[in-house]
């Protein structure tokens, strides 16, 4: 069975822990990208969540490590106020894998 892991400052992702998640607390960008290169090759991962305050600091390493991993790396708003980075993101993905932008308002 697959893991999900949560990757992001400790007082934003511990909740995550009391419903399975694996929390990897993280403080700086550098530290965030060590952390996400750890986890993928990790093989019982399948879902890595990341925090937006944390992946707006390491959006270039996120994009390397989706194209050369299996991994789902999906990023999630925390309880500061989100500035849409994870909803950006998906829609990329998802425009990526499918081929058409879902979310266009037309």
């Amino acid at each position: 069975m697959y893991k999900i892991v949560i990757v992001g400052e400790r007082e934003h992702i511990l909740p995550y822990q009391s419903i399975g998640v694996e929390i990897e607390p993280v403080k700086t960008a550098v530290e965030t990208i060590s952390v996400l290169r750890k986890i993928t090759q990790d093989p019982l991962v399948g879902i890595i969540l990341i925090a937006e305050n944390m992946a707006e600091q390491c959006l270039d390493a996120i994009t390397q490590l989706r194209n050369k991993t299996g991994e789902a790396i999906i990023i999630i708003p925390t309880q500061q106020e989100s500035r849409n980075t994870g909803m950006t993101e998906l829609n990329r993905e998802i425009g990526r894998a499918v081929g058409i932008d879902v979310f266009a308002k037309d």
